[in-house]
């Protein structure tokens, strides 16, 4: 099931309010922490909270999320077009990079033109879950800084040295 590293939490959250976005767009919500955290710490600049989720299943399984969220989207974000990626000032991508092949993710990352805060695993593991009838939870990839760095203008913020929680966590400028 959705979650993500208990360590990386509290810098990937200050990472992404540091620039006080006003419209923000939580990339594979999970069970929705980021957007309390953004509703919470965030509240006198944020005026848009939307998110993006692949597996409609979650939706079912979290149905708080509808209201949490502005707007939730179900589709796999490569799939979301330029015009909409366009509105955010901040996309919001933990634990998402590596659910995406590298063709996809560089894709996505080049398409958003605002900023980008991503926190992915260092090192590649298998989410048992995606043998288990959850197509979406399936690891494609693991990315290095220098690879991350390849696609876009980063800020390493964090390579974290966590045995089996490590995870890089970067923040893109807009393009």
């Amino acid at each position: 099931m959705p979650s993500s590293s208990l360590p990386l939490l509290a810098t990937t959250a200050l990472v992404a309010l540091e620039h006080r976005p006003a419209r923000v767009l939580d990339v594979g919500p999970g069970n929705g922490k980021y957007g309390v955290i953004l509703r919470e710490y965030g509240h006198r600049h944020l005026e848009l909270l939307d998110a993006v989720e692949a597996e409609p299943r979650y939706l079912e399984s979290f149905p708080w999320l509808s209201a949490l969220y502005d707007h939730v989207y179900t589709t796999d974000v490569v799939h979301l077009v330029d015009h909409s990626l366009a509105r955010y000032d901040l996309v919001l991508m933990v634990d998402v990079l590596e659910h995406l092949t590298h063709d996809d993710g560089e894709e996505l990352l080049r398409r958003i033109p605002g900023r980008v805060v991503v926190s992915t695993p260092r090192d590649f593991f298998q989410n048992p879950e995606a043998d288990q009838g959850w197509p979406t939870e399936r690891h494609r990839s693991v990315w290095t800084v220098d690879e991350l760095a390849a696609v876009r203008d980063l800020e390493v913020v964090d390579v974290d040295a966590f045995d089996k929680l490590g995870g890089i966590i970067v923040r893109a400028a807009p393009l």
